[in-house]
């Protein structure tokens, strides 16, 4: 067992809003520094976490290597968490590049994270990816397996079968279907943790139930297109199983729906009311398609109240489409507070800067739920 420390202090690299922070101070740790280059990002994460240095800068940059050995002045750290920007990774994204995301930078961040891990020394470490950063290959080496190297360069130990490193936070109580890879690394001293704390996560973590969309929103307030407030009084107390986990706030924040055209919202109650998908609306409607269904068949999805939700992802920001609300009589896409519950922020957590950035922030985030199952486990096994 690691010795007991009175301050058990994380770093959160990559933070974004702070959706990893936010699970592990529920679990007992503290939040000592973030860094993020989203400024908004960073905006969020110190309205929340008031006594966290937060770092708005490139963490690639030798002035944060510098920026960071100044604020932690020799503060030990149990563990650093990183959410790795993962748009490289994954297969929207190489399918959108032409040059399948070979040439973007952002497939070597992994490279600072070690990095910086050299300058903090902590006792453990976390990452999340998507499942794309297993096969990745951007110049013909897999960098999954430099990603180990580097680990193990460093001292630190983790999984040799990577297949465990992925979980699908549906089954640790989140109402969403989101398939994420997360990396555990441990001191090499403390090797024999590591299937422990594995194992524990996937045989005794899970929830019984998993829960749904209905179960995340069905109690907010209806809206229809452009209404909404960012901050209102909220006074519906029913609480759910799930909603007892994140329900906390008697003022609803970032509950605004966005302005959509009326082919819009024609669009979007056809296919929640009748539970169509496009090409069954063209059928219908020819008037309303301007994408071709068989191409395009996921281009607009309404979120189903008995399921949990989709993979929540930063193209909120672009538009909706993919977040179609499954009551039809609201004629609309998600807004940001109904994102934020599918990805298991409690209803106190506010997301700063326009609602362009508010949907970035959400999607990119890793969810807080999640985040707590992880550091609860890790905590049990490193002390």
């Amino acid at each position: 067992m690691y010795q007991k420390n009175k301050d058990k202090y994380i770093i959160d690299l990559f933070s974004g809003c702070g959706g990893f922070a936010e699970g592990f101070e529920k679990s007992g740790y503290k939040s000592f520094l973030a860094a993020d280059f989203d400024f908004w990002s960073c905006e969020t994460f110190k309205n929340r976490f008031k006594n966290t240095h937060v770092i708005n800068e490139d963490i690639t940059t030798k002035k944060f290597k510098k920026i960071l050995k100044s604020k932690m002045n020799g503060t030990p750290i149990e563990g650093v968490v990183a959410g790795l920007p993962c748009q490289s990774f994954s297969s929207v994204g190489r399918a959108q590049d032409k040059y399948s995301m070979r040439k973007d930078k952002r497939n070597y961040f992994y490279k600072d994270f070690f990095e910086c891990l050299k300058i903090i020394k902590p006792k453990f470490y976390v990452f999340e990816n998507v499942r794309g950063i297993l096969s990745a290959k951007p110049n013909g080496t897999r960098i999954f397996d430099d990603i180990l190297n580097l680990s193990k360069k460093l001292g630190y130990v983790t999984l040799d079968n990577t297949s465990q490193m992925v979980f699908d936070t549906s089954e640790y109580g989140v109402p969403q279907v989101r398939k994420r890879v997360f990396v555990i690394g441990v001191l090499k001293k403390y090797s024999y943790i590591i299937p422990k704390i594995y194992d524990e996560l996937i045989n005794k973590s899970k929830e019984k139930k998993i829960f749904t969309v209905k179960d995340a929103i069905a109690d907010l307030p209806s809206l229809k297109p452009g209404e909404g407030e960012e901050k209102s009084k909220f006074e519906n107390s029913s609480k759910n199983n799930y909603l007892k986990k994140i329900k906390n706030s008697k003022v609803l924040y970032n509950h605004v729906a966005r302005k959509h055209n009326e082919k819009d919202r024609q669009r979007y109650k056809y296919l929640s009311k009748k539970n169509w998908a496009l090409r069954d609306l063209k059928k219908v409607r020819p008037d309303l398609i301007h994408h071709d269904p068989e191409h395009f068949h996921n281009r607009y999805t309404v979120q189903k109240y008995n399921l949990p939700g989709k993979t929540v992802v930063s193209h909120l920001y672009k538009d909706g489409n993919l977040f179609i609300h499954p009551d039809y009589k609201q004629e609309r896409t998600f807004t940001v507070r109904e994102a934020a519950r599918i990805q298991s922020f409690q209803d106190s957590f506010i997301f700063l800067g326009s609602r362009t950035e508010q949907y970035k922030q959400v999607g990119n985030a890793v969810p807080p739920l999640m985040a707590y199952k992880l550091a609860k486990v890790i905590k049990k096994y490193c002390g």
